[in-house]
């Protein structure tokens, strides 16, 4: 990925020891902007993917259920969902990921999203556990962090919108 495509991309680890990915980044934001658009279905329909999706499910709390159907520019459906597995407001949320007809529904793989507040801007680290490197390495290859990436600009673009900083109104 040319990282240069995007302003504030993330950086992202592969370690060579766990079949993890862990990506990270700040945003220019207090954390309570950033857990609501992280965690409200109308702003999560215009940041996630290519921002072009149904949010059919998002019950951001502990045993609460996801399920994002969204459709990328070349026309391709795809679906996503998964459980809360622990929510600990502006802080953590660990949740299953399944990707409809990727795997095997029994293949998922589990996520954990932490958010920290320092001087007003949140620093965010994901930590993505695969079952195996075979599954961890596939997913790379679907060029999951460039789209990754792509979340965020759209991401960005709802704070500043509700900073006010984009001209608009708050």
């Amino acid at each position: 990925m040319n990282d240069q495509a995007f302003p504030n991309p993330f950086k992202t680890e592969l370690p060579t020891d766990a079949p993890l990915i862990i990506m990270s980044r700040t945003f220019a934001a207090p954390l309570a902007l950033v857990w609501k658009v992280w965690t409200e279905k109308e702003h999560v329909a215009h940041w996630w993917g290519f921002g072009n999706n149904e949010v059919v499910e998002y019950d951001v709390r502990t045993g609460g259920k996801w399920r994002i159907v969204g459709l990328s520019p070349d026309g391709t459906r795809w679906v996503m969902f998964g459980t809360y597995l622990a929510v600990e407001p502006k802080h953590l949320i660990r949740n299953t990921f399944v990707v409809e007809g990727a795997f095997e529904e029994d293949e998922r793989y589990y996520e954990e999203h932490h958010f920290e507040e320092r001087d007003g801007k949140t620093y965010y680290r994901s930590i993505s556990n695969f079952p195996d490197f075979e599954m961890r390495d596939a997913t790379v290859d679907t060029g999951m962090e460039w789209g990754a990436n792509v979340s965020m600009v759209q991401f960005d673009a709802i704070l500043d919108r509700l900073m006010g900083k984009d001209g608009g109104a708050a």
